[in-house]
């Protein structure tokens, strides 16, 4: 079985979720900062996948390599974005959208 980018994008989500909320069981993270983060989660997605994607289609076996990283570096800062300023992002979106 060859690892499509759908298949590659799910085990990323499935995995980040899963590990997210063992982290919460075990440190006792508050489910404000959980919520943050599950957020944070999806948008370093589809920045990451926005970049990544193209990435591995233009540079070749050379881009299949390189853009899992980015997509992991990508979202990892994402997620730590969300998890140290969630509260004034949050607001900020729903602010400028009115939610």
């Amino acid at each position: 079985m060859e690892l499509d980018k759908r298949t590659f994008a799910i085990i990323i989500i499935i995995t980040t979720v899963v590990s997210y909320f063992i982290i919460r069981k075990f440190f006792k993270i508050a489910p404000r900062y959980l919520a943050y983060a599950v957020i944070g989660i999806f948008l370093g997605l589809i920045v990451g996948i926005t970049i990544a994607w193209p990435m591995s289609t233009l540079l070749g076996k050379f881009g299949m390599i390189v853009s899992p990283y980015v997509l992991g570096i990508i979202l990892l800062i994402f997620v730590e974005a969300f998890i140290i300023e969630g509260r004034d992002i949050v607001r900020a979106i729903v602010n400028k959208y009115k939610f």
